[in-house]
């Protein structure tokens, strides 16, 4: 495996970490945490009641997320944030009910991260709790017009996500979502390979974040899986690691999706465009590309989480892969002229959407 050297957190970073815990969330009453040792798993009261009541999901196959649960910091405010807890929000909205495994740290910012994802109704039984010092995950997000730049502070509590019995157990036979960051250590990604060899389906979203790009662990756990996710940066990217540089045309989308396919035997491809829609390549040889929705983006964070989350969701309903990727382009244009990477979705903001 190839290794990324980490920046230290920046002074930046950390004051404002510091400065959040202090005094920029309002903190309800904090979650009931249990078992000594420097992992704890947070456990859910049977007696708390579930304040989102989701849709019902159109099949019932269990999905399972794991990886980095955090807080954005965005000149607007703080958002709970990390890829893999945004999808989990998003699929809960979509009426799926979603495992979320994670680490957090034993602070005042971690049980904020317990208590929101649970007032979405999600189950947080498997995000384990860091007792070691290691403190809950932040990110300082600067923006440029509705473009986001991140500063990801290390360490962070899901850099040392444990593969124990329980998050083996929340992954065995479900539809793991994961992606690339939360293994840029080396002790949480032996966590996501502990999950990812009991899955019923993996679903790759590679989210390259700079200094943290492994390219043989991105192929590695591309390869085989059932869904992979790429944008258009990303895209040539894999081309060269997948050794056809000199085989196809990068700028031909459709043609790198569909090599890459072929060379990395996944069951399906999607190549997501920004605001230019999105395209999906599967094994049975259908291409669907979708020219995306006339929106003014305010806030990008998130916008491709929701995306995946909604293609996630129709796929595992049985939709094509035109309608699939048309009702996560919509979802996905809805979630960017939002603030926040999870707000709450709109069934009628979202049908009305105009396709360009």
């Amino acid at each position: 495996m190839l290794a990324a050297k980490a920046p230290a957190a920046s002074a930046h970073a950390s004051l404002s970490r510091a400065r959040v815990a202090r005094r920029a969330i309002r903190l309800g009453t904090s979650p009931h945490l249990r078992a000594p040792g420097s992992t704890r798993v947070h456990r859910r009261s049977a007696s708390r009641a579930r304040v989102v009541a989701p849709l019902a999901a159109a099949s019932d196959e269990r999905v399972t997320v794991i990886g980095e649960a955090l807080w954005d910091s965005l000149p607007q405010g703080l958002f709970l944030g990390g890829a893999p807890a945004n999808v989990a929000c998003h699929l809960n909205e979509l009426g799926r009910a979603p495992k979320v495994v994670s680490r957090v740290g034993d602070d005042e910012l971690g049980r904020e991260v317990l208590r929101r994802l649970e007032s979405r109704g999600l189950d947080v039984s498997n995000v384990q709790v860091d007792t070691g010092g290691i403190p809950t995950g932040f990110v300082v997000v600067t923006m440029q017009g509705a473009m986001p730049s991140y500063d990801i502070v290390q360490p962070s509590a899901w850099d040392a996500m444990a593969a124990t019995d329980d998050l083996i157990e929340a992954a065995r036979g479900a539809v793991l979502v994961y992606g690339s960051l939360a293994q840029r250590d080396a002790r949480s990604a032996s966590a996501v390979d502990a999950a990812a060899a009991v899955a019923s389906r993996r679903v790759f979203d590679i989210n390259l974040r700079a200094p943290f790009i492994d390219p043989e662990l991105c192929v590695r756990h591309a390869r085989g899986c059932w869904l992979l996710k790429l944008n258009d940066d990303e895209l040539p990217e894999m081309v060269e690691w997948c050794g056809l540089a000199g085989e196809v045309d990068k700028s031909n989308v459709i043609a790198a999706a569909c090599a890459v396919r072929d060379a990395l035997e996944c069951e399906n491809l999607c190549v997501t465009r920004g605001g230019d829609g999105a395209a999906l390549v599967a094994s049975s040889g259908a291409v669907a590309q979708h020219p995306g929705f006339e929106v003014t983006a305010v806030d990008t964070v998130g916008a491709g989480d929701s995306f995946l989350a909604a293609l996630l969701d129709a796929l595992l309903a049985g939709a094509v892969p035109a309608a699939a990727l048309e009702r996560a382009c919509r979802v996905g244009a809805f979630v960017a002229t939002q603030q926040g990477a999870t707000p709450a979705h709109d069934a009628a903001l979202i049908d009305a959407l105009q396709s360009k």
